[in-house]
């Protein structure tokens, strides 16, 4: 078995089946499908049964809700595939998708990046480590989501979804954090299209606040080595501020702005030499909720 593609469901029974004919339609065929329903109460575990008992090489798990972490772990420990790959109940895979990964797959390679298009004015086919792992500090592109890439199986260890519970959003980039210095080994990139993303519903609606960023961000720093923090220094600063970004039009400014997420920001721009441009300068300064919003609406400098 080349691929064990891992779906956590929850609640998802109207697009569980769309996903799993996604799979089943793949032009590559060597690949097993694990179905993690996680403590789901409407009927996605029986179309996951349902679907178990037509082909066997669908497995079905059925566990208490855990969260989408979780569950993706317990794909993994179940995996017989060489590669791993993860999709989401309410997103598809175009029908060549698991072709053109595997296409990049090669001995000296532990990672095969998906959507390759989404990184800006990256064009290699081949992204030495060195240089990847200041792509996914800095969280490019659709670095940061597990989706859409393969994974070595042999690499992915526990702790790279050892993520508290109540951090369900950025819990994708801690994972790849504690993936990219997991490894040493270059990162193939496919550059064509790999996934087809649905209706996102979690990062539309979380209310980003400088206390959750402040947890985030201490488990971002545990999350790579400290002898290194110097190193991603500025790549971290650069992710942090896009944080801050999503605070600002969430948060009042007096909260925010004497928060320690804010003031950690500061010191260690100071102490790094980092300057915040202009445009983003004025963006903090506004003085409402209401006018930052409509800021970020009109200004593509905010990131």
């Amino acid at each position: 078995m080349t691929v064990s593609v891992v779906i956590p469901i929850y609640h998802s029974e109207d697009t569980i089946s769309a996903c799993i004919e996604s799979v089943l339609g793949q032009t590559f065929t060597d690949w097993e499908l694990i179905l993690v329903d996680d403590g789901s109460t409407d009927g996605s575990g029986r179309i996951c049964d349902d679907y178990a008992a037509r082909d066997r090489r669908i497995k079905v798990v059925h566990q208490e809700n855990k969260g989408r972490s979780e569950a993706r772990w317990r794909g993994v420990s179940l995996a017989t595939g060489e590669w791993v790959c993860f999709v989401d109940s309410d997103d598809t895979l175009p029908h060549s998708a698991l072709s053109l990964l595997c296409g990049s797959i090669s001995k000296t390679t532990d990672i095969v990046f998906g959507n390759g298009y989404t990184l800006r004015g990256e064009e290699r086919r081949l992204i030495p480590m060195s240089e990847f792992r200041h792509l996914a500090v800095r969280g490019e592109g659709t670095i940061g989501v597990p989706w859409g890439s393969l994974y070595r199986r042999r690499v992915l260890t526990r702790w790279m979804f050892d993520v508290p519970r109540r951090i369900y959003n950025g819990e994708d980039y801690l994972f790849w954090l504690r993936l990219v210095f997991a490894t040493e080994r270059a990162v193939a990139v496919v550059f064509e299209p790999v996934y087809n993303k649905g209706e996102e519903h979690t990062s539309n609606i979380f209310m980003w606040t400088s206390d959750y960023c402040y947890e985030l961000n201490e488990l971002r720093k545990a999350s790579i080595p400290i002898e290194m923090h110097d190193d991603y220094m500025l790549d971290m600063l650069d992710d942090r501020l896009a944080n801050l970004f999503a605070v600002a039009v969430c948060e009042k400014k007096n909260k925010w702005k004497g928060s320690r997420y804010y003031q950690d920001i500061i010191d260690d721009m100071r102490i790094s030499g980092m300057k915040m441009p202009m445009k983003k300068r004025l963006f903090f300064s506004l003085p409402s909720v209401r006018l930052r919003k409509l800021y970020s609406l009109i200004s593509n400098t905010i990131r």
